[in-house]
């Protein structure tokens, strides 16, 4: 017979090969957001008093998008941490809503800081 039919501990096997590659992807992710350097890039905070708009896509350098945005960051610097490739959004946006992680926080604060620039 030329199938062969494939054993618990085969398939257990190839079952953590899949598990270890997800979380090597995950934390490729996770790492990704301030070191890429060019591609598609997305503003994932909330729509600031500025202009800047929540969802906003950006292409070209990571240097290049920060200085487009030099007078919002230049207010509100957390803006400059909620800049993520479109690679790493879904772990990003996912971050961004969850109470307690970094992400979340650099969120609460823009929102904060655009409604005190508001009331200046």
């Amino acid at each position: 017979m030329a199938a062969r039919t494939r054993t618990t501990a085969e398939k257990a096997v190839e079952n953590e090969q899949v598990e270890n590659t997800t979380t090597e992807a995950e934390k490729t992710q996770e790492t990704a957001n301030t070191k890429a350097t060019e591609g598609r890039f997305i503003y994932i905070g909330p729509t600031t008093k500025t202009g800047l708009v929540e969802n906003a896509i950006f292409t070209g350098t990571r240097e290049g998008v920060e200085e487009h945005l030099k007078d919002t960051i230049d207010k509100i610097p957390q803006v400059r941490l909620l800049i993520v490739t479109t690679d790493s959004l879904a772990v990003n946006k996912a971050k961004v809503k969850k109470t307690g992680t970094l992400l979340n926080k650099y969120y609460n604060d823009v929102l904060s800081l655009s409604n005190k620039h508001k009331e200046d």
